[in-house]
């Protein structure tokens, strides 16, 4: 689907692989002619001048997005509905981008396009910094550690779970068709299906029915015991064609009805995941027009978030959620968990390309939180969605994120992130650009709940110790086995590994993480055994172009694949 989302906006003078800006496409051989001038660059800018002047009559929409309906079809090879329904979805926003930039800086526009036109210095680019405090000088205050009582024994160490990416699909349909022509199959009741989906989810291009999450968060609910749930975005299903305020609010609502029922007296935190957003991706920083300011959700995210903020939230806290979608609590004495909205680095976000520098000053807001911990002594848990690695984030929010993860290193105690639906982790480096440099965190990517794609659901149980600085001792991967499942079968959960016992670790470090990757990129025996976690699946669909990027991924805290990515 995101493929399609690029198609489409080529022709409106964006591709996918222009788009993201990285050290990577960053082209090394700028061509130029005898008199120093850049042809292409100066012709993607007259075209630019010329496209904004007839975008100017309004006329001219619908026959550009005819056009890219009809292009969809034919090279996307999507059905009507779905081209028609994207193209619909981005409208306002793409245009209102294109003409502001047009207006400003059409060359600006060619840099987004073409990196060998690009600036990757400029701030509304992507060579933005944000600003770091240095380290106190005097020392902070410590928080006086508190010893474990002699009668308290590690199996009292707190169990918090992590949901991600749930997609649930309330269109779910049994019987119906789950190998079909659309991004999303699993809706259309069909009597003689040529594969049918199966009563709890499918593994394959289908999202997960409700029914199944119930049947997870039941069974949850009567086997471990859950002194936190944390929940890393991506609630909404994958038919981002169809996406609107009123069936988003419709589906947030259900679902924290039933997650809060499935676990009233348990603290429950959110995150915000990039499907939230209406279009898809789409968080409107505040340097635009009101008109697409998502206040609808910020405000929904707060209902679900209140009840667990910290006593004393009050008007100050609540205008953080209202205008970026990210907050800070106190979870306990001594721990602080911020919730970080990463719909400012999503790639799509057309918003961002008027001014990537900071969007709503989120960086900046995330550093002051964390200073504000460093001085008290606290430790810090990061919830956000998006990994910084990703290939749908944005190189400036990545470069940056890096940087904040390394002057905090002694108070961000754990990083909790989706979006991938795949099992992985990260390591960040004392040194982003050497590999060889001090461990200093790690980035949990959790598996999604979703079947989308070709994934059995899962989920994730860590095991903190409050009396050792709230560090991850374990975590233990569950999951269900949706193929030996049937309507009068229900599916079984079942333990799939845990870290330590799996990689024979000592301990869930950053030295120690640096060391597993260094196993796995030595042992096909331990990177087959890998990518069967990071699907849930004994048969993998992962090729060897999806094998070298789990395994990239394990050190690609922002974009380097030169650097991060191993040489098998």
């Amino acid at each position: 689907m995101k493929k399609l989302v690029y198609i489409i906006l080529a022709l409106t003078l964006l591709s996918e692989g222009t788009v993201l800006r990285t050290k990577d496409n960053l082209s090394k051989n700028v061509k130029y002619d005898k008199y120093g001038f850049q042809p292409l660059c100066a012709t993607c800018t007259g075209l630019i001048t010329v496209a904004s002047f007839i975008l100017k009559y309004d006329v001219s929409e619908p026959v550009v997005l005819e056009f890219a309906t009809i292009i969809c079809k034919l090279f996307a090879k999507q059905p009507w509905a779905v081209c028609d329904g994207i193209s619909s979805q981005f409208r306002d926003e793409f245009f209102y981008v294109f003409r502001r930039l047009a207006n400003e800086s059409p060359s600006q526009i060619c840099g987004i396009i073409l990196p060998d036109c690009a600036d990757p210095t400029d701030p509304s680019e992507s060579g933005w910094k944000v600003a770091l405090p240095p380290k106190p000088k005097r020392k902070t205050v410590l928080k006086k550690k508190e010893k474990r009582p002699k009668d308290v024994s590690s199996s009292q160490n707190m169990n918090v779970l992590q949901l991600t990416d749930l997609h649930i699909d309330f269109e779910y349909k049994y019987p119906s068709e789950a190998n079909c022509d659309d991004p999303v199959c699993c809706r259309k009741s069909i009597a003689d299906p040529k594969k049918a989906a199966g009563y709890w989810g499918s593994v394959g291009k289908c999202d997960i029915p409700y029914w199944t999450v119930e049947n997870m968060l039941s069974h949850i609910n009567k086997t471990h015991m859950i002194d936190m749930v944390i929940m890393t975005g991506d609630y909404i299903n994958h038919v981002d064609w169809e996406y609107s305020i009123e069936e988003h609010l419709s589906v947030l609502r259900k679902l924290h009805r039933l997650v809060q029922e499935s676990f009233p007296t348990t603290p429950i935190y959110w995150a915000l995941g990039n499907h939230e957003g209406v279009p898809v991706n789409s968080f409107a920083p505040h340097n635009v027009d009101e008109r697409f300011w998502p206040t609808w959700l910020y405000k929904e995210f707060q209902t679900m978030s209140q009840p667990w903020l910290s006593d004393g939230s009050d008007e100050s806290l609540l205008s953080f959620i209202y205008r970026r979608g990210s907050y800070a609590t106190k979870v306990m004495d001594g721990l602080k968990l911020i919730s970080l909205n990463t719909g400012f680095c999503e790639v799509t976000n057309f918003f961002l390309y008027l001014n990537q520098s900071d969007p709503d000053s989120s960086m900046s807001w995330f550093v002051k939180e964390l200073y504000e911990s460093e001085l008290k002594g606290e430790k810090v848990y990061v919830l956000a969605h998006i990994p910084p690695g990703d290939s749908e984030c944005l190189e400036g929010w990545a470069f940056n994120y890096y940087r904040v993860i390394q002057r905090f290193e002694s108070t961000i105690v754990a990083q909790f992130f989706g979006h991938d639906h795949l099992d992985y982790f990260t390591v960040f480096y004392e040194d982003m650009h050497n590999v060889k440099s001090k461990p200093i965190g790690v980035g949990y990517a959790a598996p999604s709940v979703t079947t989308f794609e070709y994934q059995n659901p899962a989920y994730r149980i860590y095991e903190i110790d409050p009396y050792d600085n709230f560090k991850i001792i374990d975590f233990t991967t569950y999951y269900a086995d949706l193929e030996a499942a049937s309507e009068t079968r229900k599916p079984v959960w079942e333990k799939l590994y845990s870290a330590r016992e799996a990689y024979g670790m000592t301990d869930l470090s950053p030295i120690s993480w640096n060391a597993v990757t260094q196993k796995l990129f030595k042992s096909d025996k331990k990177r087959e055994q890998f990518y069967k976690y990071a699907f849930r699946n004994m048969s993998p669909q992962c090729d060897t172009t999806c094998q070298m990027q789990l395994m990239c991924n394990l050190r690609m805290g922002h974009h380097n694949s030169t650097l991060y990515c191993p040489t098998l």
